[in-house]
This record gives structure tokens, C-alpha cells and sequence, in this order.
């Protein structure tokens, strides 16, 4: 369930600080490193989760398992549906290997989502598609990932209160969640309708987070970062319009994703024998997505099944089957995704991250 998180608000540019490195050989050696801190940081948890995996019903955690399969390859489908609303060429087979390294370098390096996005759209460049375009197209997933949880998450809340186990931090998390999704969509709609409101906006936005570096003695945004993101969310806005029915599969398939998600998680519940309601459920689901992805904690330190858990004991899981849960949902969710991924870094880069490069990545 750990979202992708591309950093909706900016347009990845592949010549970013951050990005830069992904073009040498030498960063398969860095990743390589920093997964053996992540291992060697989360050694517990990596043998809580041998054990846990083991004390389930085999059947029902290998139907898990399966899910979770088929929810990585939806999820490479909604990208395709994504890069076809903007524009660009795809094929599904090409997108998993190219989305399970994204997730690697979005885990592994500070970056986080930013590099996790310049994997895609660096991968879309190596099939000579625009970088600009693509940027549009991950946008465009993240955003449909966004609104169809908006849903999950009313009915799941919805269910904490008619148990009268809903709490003040679920609120604001949520809350929160609901005005950072309200904000991408306004940011569409004003690049469709008010493209001159949103380059001021941003421009704003820019002014206050460049003062806000600076009394922290960092580098500001790069220039030209307001009117960047204006085309981008302008390119993504005008695609969405030619192409409404497009618009409405990439939907479908982002509230698809998150439903195979939950389908994964009622089968791990049946591999423990706890069956729960899909308000419950869906509470659960919901919030540690939503807390993943306003989370700024470096490789995903337990944010997600700790919700979780806290969410399952509140309905009356017991503390220690909710823990075990949690921990067998992260682990097939997060950590088996990592490893597969991490294998595909070479196919990814293959010659030390040199390729052919699309119609918009500027020259070395």
C-alpha cells in the first residue's frame, strides 16, 4: 500500500540535483547500500515478518500474496491508462519493472517521491517519449490515486463513528488528507480556467518556500519552478479535457488498485481466522495510506502498520493478532515489492543508467 507519492506540485526535471546520479553507474552500488542499512536498520522487523508469514493458514496468505500481484500489475495498467490520457506510448510488460525499481528508489533515497517519479519518467524517456508529457502522466496517476481514496476513507470514518471509536488524530489526519487532494484538484481546474491565478499562486507558493529556506540557510526552489509547474499542470489539464473517457478509465483503475488492496487484506485476516467488516477494513486501509503519504519519516519507519494495528484494536481486534496482521500486510505490500524491484534495478538501467533519451531531456 505504500504510495508512490511523485511529488505531485513540481515538474521533475531530469537534470535536478537529485536526479543527476541516476544517469552513472555508480548509483546501483549506492542503492545497494543504502538497502543493506535498510536491512540491517529493520533486521527485527524482517525476522518478525519470517515468523509471522508462518504462522498463517498457507492457503489464504498465498491468495494474499496473489492479490497483491495482481494489484501490481493494475497498478501498471493505471499508469498506462495515465501516459495514454497525456500522450505518451506505453506498454504494460515495459511499466512493471520500471515502477517496482521507482518504488526501490523512492524508499532507498532522500528524494523519496521525486526520484520515485523521475524513475517513470525516466523510463518513458528511454522508450523516446516526452519527459514533459510523461512528468503530465504521473501527475495524473497520482492525482486519480488520490481522489479515489477520498471515498475508502469517508466510508472507513464512517464506520470508526458508528462504533464511537473515532479519534481526534484520525480527524485531522484526514482533514488534512482531504485539503491536500482538494488542492491538486484546484490546481487542474486553475490551469484549465484560470491558468494566470495559478501562475500567481504558485509564484506565492515559491516566494514563502524560498524565504522559508533561506533563514534555513538552504539552497531555494530552482528558477523558473512557479511557471514550470503552471505548464505541467496546464498540460495535464488540457489532456484530461480532449480526453474524458480516458479520464474516467485511469478513475476506474486507481479505485481498482486500492479495492485489490483491501481484498489482499481480508485474506490476510483469514490467514490469522479474524474475518472484519469493509468499514473497518476500509478505515484501517485508508488511514495508513493517508499518513504515508503526509509522512515526511525516512523509509517508511512502521508509520503504516502501526495506524493500522491502532485502527484494528479499536474494533476490537486483539492488540497482538492486530500487530501480526499489520506486520504480514506490510510485509507483502512493502517489503516484497522492494526486493522484487531492487532485482530490476540493471534491467531498468542497464550500462550503468545510460540511454536513449526522449524529445524533452535537455542535453548533458
Amino acid at each position: 500500500m505504500r504510495p508512490d507519492h511523485p511529488v505531485p506540485m513540481c515538474r521533475v526535471c531530469l537534470r535536478h540535483r537529485f536526479l543527476r546520479p541516476l544517469r552513472h553507474r555508480w548509483p546501483l552500488w549506492l542503492l545497494l547500500g543504502a538497502a543493506v542499512l535498510l536491512v540491517t536498520t529493520r533486521f527485527v522487523e524482517l525476522k518478525d515478518l519470517g515468523t509471522t508469514l508462518a504462522e498463517g493458514r498457507w492457503q489464504w496468505m498465498a491468495a494474499a500474496i496473489v492479490l497483491q500481484a495482481a494489484y501490481y500489475f493494475l497498478y501498471a495498467v493505471l499508469y498506462r491508462a495515465g501516459y495514454a490520457t497525456v500522450g505518451v506510448e506505453s506498454r504494460v510488460l515495459d511499466l512493471i519493472p520500471v515502477m517496482l525499481a521507482s518504488i526501490v528508489v523512492g524508499t532507498l533515497t532522500p528524494a523519496g517521491g521525486l526520484s520515485s517519479a523521475a524513475v517513470m519518467i525516466d523510463g518513458a524517456t528511454r522508450r523516446h517519449q516526452s519527459a514533459a508529457r510523461a512528468a503530465e502522466g504521473v501527475l495524473l496517476v497520482w492525482v486519480a490515486g488520490v481522489a479515489m481514496a477520498v471515498p475508502l476513507l469517508a466510508i472507513g470514518l464512517g464506520y470508526l463513528r458508528s462504533r464511537g471509536v473515532l479519534v481526534l488524530y484520525e480527524v485531522l489526519a484526514a482533514l488534512a488528507f482531504i485539503l491536500y487532494a482538494a488542492a491538486l484538484f484546484a490546481m487542474l481546474f486553475l490551469a484549465k480556467w484560470r491558468d494566470a491565478w495559478l501562475r500567481a499562486a504558485l509564484g506565492w507558493v515559491q516566494g514563502l518556500i524560498d524565504a522559508l529556506l533561506a533563514r534555513m540557510r538552504r539552497p531555494g526552489l530552482p528558477e523558473g519552478w512557479a511557471e514550470r509547474n503552471a505548464g505541467e499542470a496546464a498540460g495535464a489539464a488540457a489532456a484530461i479535457a480532449a480526453r474524458p473517457r480516458l479520464l474516467g478509465l485511469t478513475l476506474a483503475l486507481a479505485l481498482g488498485t486500492h479495492l485489490l488492496n483491501l481484498a489482499s487484506l481480508a485474506a490476510i485476516f483469514l490467514a490469522f481466522d479474524h474475518a472484519l467488516a469493509f468499514g473497518a477494513l476500509s478505515a484501517a486501509y485508508t488511514l495508513g495510506f493517508v499518513l504515508a503519504v503526509l509522512s515526511v519519516i525516512p523509509f517508511d519507519l512502521g508509520v503504516l502498520a502501526g495506524v493500522m494495528a491502532l485502527v484494528y484494536s479499536s474494533v476490537g481486534v486483539p492488540v497482538a493478532r492486530a500487530l501480526v496482521i499489520s506486520v504480514a500486510f506490510r510485509g507483502i505490500n512493502a517489503w516484497l515489492p522492494v526486493a522484487l524491484g531492487f532485482l530490476l534495478v540493471r534491467r531498468v538501467w542497464p550500462g550503468g543508467g545510460q540511454g536513449p533519451a526522449g524529445p524533452d531531456t535537455p542535453p548533458e
